[in-house]
């Protein structure tokens, strides 16, 4: 039998640059927008990001989607 992901739910997480630690070493923080319509193209996702970012005081150092997946056996 076959296995299938079926996509179930996306997030959209920022990765944000917040500044140095005592060794010089980037710091960053995230910030996760939930709920993101599973059927959302990658670059509508990435404008949207883009445009919050410009909201931001720090700057936005990487964009990720994270798609949670349902295996379905069939």
């Amino acid at each position: 039998m076959a296995v299938n992901g079926v996509k179930v739910s996306s997030n959209l997480v920022l990765r944000i640059k917040t500044g140095t630690d005592k060794n010089g070493n980037d710091t960053f923080d995230t910030t996760t927008l939930r709920r993101i319509k599973t059927s959302s193209k990658d670059q509508d996702l990435f404008d949207v990001a883009q445009s919050v970012g410009t909201l931001l005081k720090n700057p936005i150092d990487a964009i990720l989607r994270q798609d949670i997946n349902e295996l379905v056996n069939q």
